[in-house]
């Protein structure tokens, strides 16, 4: 019996960035000419803070705590360009973990409903998962803004398991950041932990409280 089939789900809820892909490095580059046009290095853990929250979230803490003189919406406009550039290139399937691609389409020959949890704009994970050749293998895509609340809270899961038609303790949700895998448990659904450097810190805690940990999707094949 492979790992999927121990986990006994029925559906699959997936998080883009940090899980199906390798994007820390794509954010740093981002992060470090955001904050350098500034004058500014990237706040010291600054990544790890703002990894559960959509771009809006992510703009209001921005500007609370490092940027008090500037506009939401202009931070907003500015990190919307410099993603498009990334996850719109050509060769974007690169930034694809390894086994992730393999793994949805077995999933998908195996007749799995899949959906995705993001914290993304379409604008970013259409293309991203179209150079991947995956964007049609998906029931459903989800970001926090169509939720109303970010991925502190299960909404974004609930909205995932009513696509796939499915009960939440029916789902398993694939996360590499405790905040949410919390939250998809407190809904009563299966995790795995995905590892990602991002969240290395908090490695014992996705290991402990998620249903299986894995450091690449190659395991689950």
């Amino acid at each position: 019996m492979n790992k999927w089939d121990m986990l006994r789900g029925k559906g699959a809820i997936f998080d883009l960035d940090g899980t199906l892909i390798d994007s820390m490095q794509i954010w740093r580059e981002i992060d470090k000419e955001f904050f350098a046009r500034r004058g500014m290095k990237v706040p010291q853990g600054y990544q790890a803070m703002i990894a559960h929250l959509g771009f809006r979230d992510v703009a209001a803490f921005t500007v609370k705590n490092y940027l008090p003189d500037e506009r939401e919406e202009d931070l907003i406009a500015e990190w919307d360009g410099m993603c498009l550039q990334k996850y719109g290139a050509l060769d974007a399937a690169k930034y694809f973990k390894e086994g992730a691609v393999e793994f949805i389409r077995a999933l998908r020959g195996r007749g799995v409903p899949l959906a995705v949890a993001t914290a993304s704009s379409p604008r970013l994970f259409e293309p991203i998962l179209r150079a991947g050749g995956v964007f049609g293998l998906f029931e459903g895509f989800f970001t926090v803004e169509d939720a109303g609340r970010n991925k502190s809270f299960p909404d974004i899961f609930l909205l995932c398991a009513g696509k796939l038609g499915l009960a939440p303790e029916d789902c398993v949700v694939f996360e590499d950041n405790l905040i949410p895998l919390r939250a998809a448990k407190s809904a009563g659904m299966r995790a795995v932990a995905v590892y990602d450097l991002s969240a290395e810190s908090h490695e014992k805690d996705l290991r402990r409280e998620a249903d299986l940990y894995i450091r690449s999707f190659t395991e689950m094949l």
